[in-house]
């Protein structure tokens, strides 16, 4: 029989012109960037292909590993070839599939369906091995003749990593970015299916429907938008938007239109009860013309001046996300079926439209998590390594200089050992603050590690650094002083080393390693001092 790659490289070939551009379906921009943010918070590589095993954006976070072997031939046409035989296997198999590729690591492969179809694999990994395999990891690679040295530096490092579940981050990335893709293709085939012929313009009304909702992703804004388009396009006076909360199966108003908007806020509905509650329970639309006569046990409330009204839920595929409730036609008038159908097609694309949005803030909160430190909210090492690296190269492109500082608290082990953590992690936040508060707004904080902090100044030399790393010492003193509970300021004080690149240091390793003696100079010193390297 024929081989597994080359059968497949027959059939899609055959079948090629069946398949719609990825492009055309998935908005790539908005995908690369949840790629990224969510390669940062797990610390793997990721990236999307097609089916042919094509890359439709960059990996995101690829390793030095994966890096270094494709710079080789072999390994280049190695990991090529095993892309490709992966996708096969996923959509052979139409579910996730791990293995370990030849350089050892674990590698993931999730296929995604699009209108029945696996259109896209979601491909991601580069997690190592620990212990005695990694020794067998290191054998295998040797044959490729890398430089013996790079090798047992690497080796090192691998050995750092901790050992995490393949078994777990898979179903991570599944249960985000499977639901994410889905979302930006439904968002594209909304927008085909829309009524045409209805007095407002039926597919030019949506048209700019849609290019008002499409750049929103600020959640409370879209809330808004999408209730005010609502209300628009079926000429009504007023109407809600109501967001289940899927932890205790009930209706939240997220935004109001009306007389009496601000009481209604306020309301919540369990899922079954009233019509909205019944409406996301069931996913069922209403039209209603009269609801004293059609609903014999509601009486019309005082703050409507019509009896009729339309309630829609919110969906994407079968799953209600939310309702939508319209109500009072200005022109007095009863909603008509061709009203419910204009608003069906509008929810559609604003269903999505929340999702999308739900979506990008959770990547955007995948970023930050990524890039800050949890207890003090300052960036973390390694986005501090990251920024100093593109600083580096804009004041190599550009003959300029930047300063870094490096910070430790003076006598924190004793104060830890004699307080407790809770007291030092206070003392950690009481720092961070006041190096916050000295630095100027283009500059970057971080905490390096530990009780030592650090901080890049764009544009500036050593001896104009010097007074800011000043006014960094006098914040810390004067917060410890502040602060009560715990002796603070009998204990805790900063000492700042200050070194300059390119002067002080031509590559990153040595400016931060001269900006480090110095601060431990200033310790030596006597501590709560500030020290310029080489003055």
């Amino acid at each position: 029989s024929m081989p597994l790659t080359k059968r497949f490289l027959k059939e899609h070939m055959e079948n090629q012109k069946t398949y719609p551009a990825i492009h055309e379906i998935i908005d790539l921009s908005l995908w690369h960037e949840f790629q990224e943010g969510l390669s940062e918070l797990l610390n793997i590589t990721l990236v999307l292909c097609d089916r042919d095993g094509n890359f439709l954006v960059p990996p995101s976070k690829e390793t030095e590993l994966c890096r270094s072997v494709k710079g080789d031939a072999e390994g280049k046409k190695l990991c090529n070839e095993l892309y490709l035989k992966t996708i096969v296997k996923v959509i052979e198999k139409g579910q996730i599939y791990i293995y370990k590729c030849h350089t050892n690591q674990y590698i993931f492969a999730i296929p995604v369906f699009l209108s029945g179809e696996p259109l896209v694999v979601v491909v991601g990994g580069g997690v190592y091995l620990s212990g005695s395999e990694i020794d067998e990891f290191y054998r295998g690679i040797q044959r490729f003749g890398f430089d013996r040295t790079r090798l047992e530096a690497f080796k090192k490092r691998l050995r750092t990593i901790p050992p995490r579940s393949i078994f777990t981050i898979p179903n991570i990335v599944e249960n985000l970015a499977v639901p994410f893709i889905r979302c930006l293709y439904e968002r594209n085939t909304a927008r085909r299916f829309v009524p045409v012929g209805d007095r407002f313009g039926g597919f030019q009304a949506l048209e700019e429907v849609y290019r008002s909702l499409a750049p929103v992703l600020d959640r409370e804004e879209l809330y808004e938008l999408i209730l005010s388009k609502s209300t628009e396009l079926v000429g009504a006076e007023q109407g809600s938007l109501m967001i289940l909360d899927n932890e205790d199966n009930a209706l939240a108003v997220k935004a109001a239109r009306g007389r009496e908007k601000d009481k209604v806020r306020n309301i919540r509905v369990r899922l079954g009860e009233g019509i909205s509650g019944t409406i996301a329970k069931e996913g069922v639309p209403v039209v209603v013309r009269d609801i004293e006569s059609e609903f014999p046990l509601r009486k019309n409330r005082p703050r409507y001046r019509t009896k009729s009204f339309i309630s829609i839920p919110l969906k994407i595929a079968t799953r209600v996300i939310g309702v939508i409730n319209i109500s009072d036609k200005i022109s007095g008038e009863v909603f008509s079926e061709e009203d419910l159908q204009l608003l069906l097609s509008f929810a559609n694309y604003a269903s999505i439209a929340l999702e999308r949005g739900a979506y990008y803030s959770m990547s955007e909160e995948l970023k930050m998590l990524s890039m800050t430190d949890s207890l003090t909210g300052l960036f973390n090492r390694r986005y501090f390594r990251e920024r100093i690296f593109e600083e580096v190269e804009r004041v190599k492109r550009h003959d300029e200089t930047f300063t870094v500082f490096m910070i430790d608290i003076d006598n924190f082990k004793v104060f830890n050992d004699r307080y407790g953590h809770i007291a030092g992690d206070e003392a950690l936040k009481v720092v961070a603050k006041a190096i916050r508060n000295g630095v100027r707004s283009m500059d970057v904080v971080a905490r390096y590690g530990g009780e030592e902090f650090s901080v890049i100044l764009p544009h500036t030399t050593k001896q104009e650094a010097f007074f800011i790393a000043e006014r960094i010492r006098r914040n810390v003193e004067e917060s410890m002083r502040q602060k009560t509970g715990y002796p603070f300021k009998d204990y805790l004080t900063i000492s700042l080393g200050i070194a300059e690149f390119p002067q002080d240091g031509g590559t990153i390793d040595e400016l931060i390693g001269n900006a480090d003696r110095a601060m431990y100079s200033a310790k030596q010193l006597g501590k709560n001092r500030v020290v310029v390297y080489g003055a």
